[in-house]
């Protein structure tokens, strides 16, 4: 970890402006020693919150207590390699899974045992990786902190059937468990005779568990120094306890967190280097999880490919993590230079991967403090189980679940869409009509969140990163990209919990090969579907904007359909819906161009080219209903800007997104409004539409 304690000019700047109020509010509150006090007063002052706080902060002395136990756990290790075991699955979800992701990538060593870590219900997904697998020679790892996770427990039934299947006559000696004391897991494991049961500390939240059995055990197991780990762990938690806010390395990026997101920079975007890749998913499951709750809290971006500086919105908050120069270094100092805030965390190593870890358990514990959440609950997470248990009682009373009518279907995508979206746009009834529901319920610092309830075949990756580039980049917001059901354990409480700030799109398809969960009346696949409507019913009981595209066969087709459709809508001078805006009224119309001019009255002349600006929504003498949000729509051809006046008041700027204009239209009266658009040309000139009438009610 760097022990360094200087600041750059820019940071320096940020604890003296947006981030001073937080810092201050830190140092106030004598941040460190209290939370080293394990006072739970630093985050809620009431009964019920405190008693569930103390009860949650074993994360702060975990490193120290796990040193002592790195060479029983090494030995472990040993042992298995020893006794043959070519491969190790991780059965988890939320806090057990992603730190082993993470340690995997970093550390797997190839004279030890091949980690997967299976934290999926789609069968194509466990299907893949079973298909790797010499079942003999396989341990599998159950982890569960509560012992009762569907998707582990899942799971466990089926790999247990099929060491039966294999004729292993103890398939017990291919399992251990990692648990809390007095858990339905303990049991289970002792039943079943699993080859050994690590009893974690019940003072640990899932997500704060990375430097205990939960993270320790699988990095040992993947060939990791355990002790090397928990040293840089212990080294980093020692730095924590400076109560000197700047000295601090994780109430100082607590600090930065709570101080940007307070100032409108809530998109924490994780910058990671290739060997840290897998970093960001365990920070994004950490913070969103952890702040996503009371209307407040910060979106983890990660595992997004960096732009130009122009390409983002006002809310981004840059964390970079480096293990030395890289290519991304221009890049982000012309990030920096453009304004955006950019904080650097510079690793010596990979084992400071140990050290990370704590300074970002840190770091939300104190962001949590300035923004007087809790942030060691998670009061939102129960609701989409408990819908996915109702959808999966229909499954198992008639085989198949009550299928709402698609809003639209073609031969690549069923379309169903949330009230809350619904309400705000004009119907779908076509593609395009998609796409326009998306970028006209968008506002400006607001995100979408592309959760994919998919197989991660590689096809099907690449096709979900061009799927997130061209939301990106034809919106001018942030995209998230999750899979279903991880993302449930991780930024779903975000989603149900924190600000409506966010455009939800799942994506689920049929399987085409199912799997039978073993002593259940349901599969995986309908598992699987089951989470997927369950959470959105779950966001549109919070007036959550959703849309679920059930996306046909092959997936990697309909993809990159939906791809292609973004694109050939947001380029730049594109004319949606086949031609639509040169076939509407306006389009016949003489076009008036003005010069700019700089004081002097503007010539006008009339143009025959093909140049065109229409406001088609509202439609003309459409009406609509008052006081309600509504997303003025302008068409145009190529120009830099767009400006709108209602009723001949003062010209309003618009915004851009997906190959059209917006105005987000608010607080208007019942009556009769006028609207008229004014195009930039690139040539300096004005292009000015035909007005537009439509009625208030």
């Amino acid at each position: 970890m760097n022990t360094s304690n200087g600041l750059t000019a820019a940071q320096t700047a940020a604890l003296q402006g947006p981030c001073a109020g937080a810092a201050k509010k830190l140092s106030a509150m004598n941040f460190a020693a209290r939370l080293w006090q394990k006072d739970p007063e630093l985050w809620k002052k009431d009964a019920a919150h405190k008693k569930h706080i103390s009860g949650a902060l074993g994360w702060l002395d975990i490193p120290f207590k796990m040193l002592p136990k790195a060479g029983e756990i090494t030995a472990f290790a040993e042992e298995i390699r020893s006794a043959g075991f070519t491969h190790a699955v991780l059965l988890g979800m939320g806090g057990s899974s992603l730190a082993p992701e993470v340690i995997r990538g970093v550390f797997q060593n190839p004279k030890y045992p091949r980690l997967h870590v299976l934290d999926t219900t789609d069968p194509a997904w466990i299907s893949a990786v079973g298909a790797l697998l010499d079942l003999k020679r396989t341990l599998f790892i159950f982890a569960s902190k509560s012992g009762g996770t569907i998707e582990p427990s899942s799971q466990f039934k089926y790999f247990w059937g099929q060491l039966k299947k294999a004729g292993v006559k103890r398939p017990g000696d291919n399992f251990i468990a990692i648990t809390d004391a007095g858990t339905g897991l303990e049991k289970l494991a002792t039943e079943k005779k699993f080859l050994r049961i690590f009893i974690n500390p019940s003072d640990i939240g899932g997500r704060f568990s990375a430097l205990s059995y939960f993270g320790m055990v699988p990095a040992a197991l993947c060939g990791a120094d355990v002790r090397k780990l928990l040293e840089r762990a212990v080294a980093a938690a020692n730095l924590c306890k400076n109560p000197a806010i700047e000295q601090n390395p994780g109430a100082l990026l607590g600090a930065f967190m709570a101080g940007f997101a307070l100032a409108g920079r809530d998109k924490l975007t994780l910058v990671m280097p290739e060997k840290f890749k897998y970093l960001g998913l365990w920070v994004e499951q950490l913070v969103a999880e952890s702040t996503g709750k009371e209307g407040k809290g910060i979106t983890p971006v990660c595992m997004e490919p960096l732009m130009e500086p122009d390409k983002y919105q006002a809310d981004r908050f840059f964390v970079r993590t480096s293990l030395g120069t890289t290519a991304e270094d221009a890049a982000l100092a012309r990030l920096e230079a453009a304004g955006h805030p950019v904080y650097t965390i510079n690793a010596a190593d990979a084992y400071d991967l140990g050290a990370e870890f704590f300074r970002w358990e840190a770091a939300t514990a104190a962001a949590g403090a300035v923004l007087e959440i809790n942030p060691f609950d998670q009061p939102n997470v129960q609701e989409a189980k408990l819908l996915t248990m109702k959808v999966l009682e229909q499954f198992c009373a008639g085989g198949k679940a009550k299928a709402p009518k698609p809003d639209f279907a073609a031969d690549r995508v069923e379309v169903f869409a949330s009230k809350a979206l619904k309400k705000d746009s004009s119907g779908i009834a076509s593609y395009d009509d998609v796409f326009w529901a998306i970028f006209a319920g968008l506002k400006e610092k607001e995100y979408i969140g592309l959760l994919a309830y998919l197989p991660n075949a590689p096809q099907v990756e690449e096709g979900l990163t061009k799927l997130r580039s061209a939301l990106t980049l034809y919106t001018g917001s942030a995209c998230t990209l999750s899979y279903g059901p991880r993302y449930l354990h991780s930024s779903g409480q975000l989603h149900k919990g924190g600000p409506d700030n966010a455009l939800f799109i799942i994506l689920t398809n049929q399987a085409k090969k199912d799997i039978v969960i073993p002593g259940e009346k349901y599969t995986f696949s309908q598992l699987e579907t089951a989470q997927a409507l369950g959470d959105f019913e779950a966001l549109e009981s919070k007036n959550r904007r959703v849309l679920r595209l059930h996306l046909k066969h092959p997936l990697d087709r309909s993809l990159a359909y939906l791809s292609e459709r973004i694109v050939k809508v947001g380029r730049p001078g594109g004319k949606p819906r086949g031609e639509e805006a040169k076939k509407a009224e306006e389009t016949e119309m003489p076009k008036i161009a003005a010069k700019k001019t700089t004081g002097k009255t503007a010539k006008t002349k009339l143009t025959t080219t093909e140049e065109y600006v229409v406001v088609d929504h509202p439609k003309n003498l459409e009406t609509i209903h008052a006081g309600h949000h509504y997303a003025v729509r302008v068409g145009a051809s190529n120009c830099t800007g767009m400006d709108i006046s209602i009723n001949d008041q003062p010209w309003q700027p618009c915004r851009h997104a997906v190959g059209f204009w917006w105005f987000d239209w608010a607080h208007f009266p019942a009556g009769t409004h006028q609207l008229v658009a004014r195009m930039h040309k690139p040539n300096g000139e004005y292009l000015i539409s035909k007005r537009r009438r439509c009625k208030a009610v």
